[in-house]
């Protein structure tokens, strides 16, 4: 019978879909099965002994704690304890121990091989490794950011069997990057933004790929931003332009940092700062929102410099404006300025109906 109970026990830790409800059915009968008869012989021998005795008894014996307060004197209490807590309990119970060890350790290396789910809500999705220090660059700069300090980060990508960083809020989904169940893997459905990476700057397919997986992430949530890095920008007619997808041009941006820095040495210094969410007078974006005020932006500029508001540009569809005479600041215009914090859109509009009145 030993043989056999210890057999059932090692096929049930197997198959852990299974095991699971059957082991927690097994001590809850163990459990009730030894409170039940400490309660019938000894509450019959012992007055004042209550159910609440028996559980308790039960539950410091098949933990293995044994406190030492109850024991059974009784025959019939006896056998009960040596069926129900030596001979089920007890091997169940480190059984279950160990299913959930194994549990624990199998969830652990899913995580780390990147083959298990994220229950992550509002978080951004980086999509493609390039490169352990660019991902981990691109991370620590988000997150730099205040208002983006606490984001869940989930990297997917096919490149890396495992992710060489992991963190309590970064999780990573292992699959193919064009494969829509990947996404779901990643909670697409439920994130704020997707970033996707050129695999390659020397690959000149790279733009395609790169605008191939924006397309699969749209259909798998239509609502997300996506920041896509495309590295030529006369490939942008591969990408579906829409509300929810801002093109970065990596390359032409550098090349044309290099030239101003030749041409305008200390340019680069400047464009660092501005870019970086680690030094004070940042580059941010504030929409203007209804009702907007009637006055010219040149005007407005003026006016935010006596708040240390820098306004460099606007940004209206898909052209920025940087000569501000005559402007006339307009509803859902994105207004382009340095600062050492972010103004919130209702502080903007604030500042806007001050200055105008």
């Amino acid at each position: 019978m030993f043989y056999s109970l210890t057999r059932f026990l090692r096929q049930v830790r197997r198959r852990k879909e299974l095991g699971i409800s059957l082991l927690l059915a097994t001590i809850s009968i163990s459990v009730v099965g030894n409170t039940l008869t400490f309660y019938l012989f000894e509450g019959a021998v012992t007055p004042g002994i209550t159910l609440w005795d028996g559980l308790w008894y039960s539950v410091v014996s098949i933990t293995t704690i044994g406190y030492g307060d109850i024991s059974p004197e009784t025959v019939g209490a006896r056998i009960g304890a040596a069926v129900f807590i030596m001979l089920i309990g007890l091997a169940t119970f480190t059984t279950a121990v160990g299913v959930a060890v194994d549990w624990a350790a199998d969830l652990r290396h899913k995580e780390r091989k990147g083959m298990g789910r994220v229950s992550a809500r509002g978080h951004l999705v980086i999509v493609n490794f390039p490169s352990e220090s660019r991902v981990q660059q691109i991370i620590q700069e988000y997150r730099s950011d205040p208002d983006h300090k606490g984001v869940d980060i989930v990297v997917v990508t096919d490149e890396v069997e495992e992710l060489p960083f992991l963190g309590d809020d970064i999780s990573f989904i292992r699959g193919w990057t064009l494969d829509e169940e990947t996404y779901r893997r990643a909670n697409l459905e439920r994130a704020r933004q997707a970033m996707v990476l050129s695999p390659s700057h020397s690959d000149p397919r790279s733009d395609s790929l790169v605008a191939s997986i924006a397309f699969v992430i749209h259909r798998v949530n239509p609502e997300v931003k996506v920041i896509a890095e495309c590295l030529d920008p006369r490939h942008a007619a591969l990408f579906n332009a829409s509300d929810n997808l801002s093109l970065v041009y990596t390359l032409q941006i550098v090349n044309n940092l290099f030239a101003h820095e030749a041409q305008d040495p200390g340019v680069k210094k400047l464009a660092m700062a501005i870019t970086s969410n680690d030094i004070q007078g940042t580059v941010f974006t504030t929409p203007v929102e209804s009702p907007a005020p009637q006055m010219t932006y040149i005007a407005a500029a003026k006016m935010l410099l006596d708040h240390k508001v820098n306004l460099v540009g606007v940004v209206r569809g898909d052209s920025i404006r940087m000569d501000l005479d005559d402007f006339l600041v307009s509803e859902g215009d994105q207004v382009v300025y340095i600062s050492g914090s972010r103004m919130s859109a209702d502080d903007l509009a604030a500042l806007l109906r001050q200055g105008a009145g």
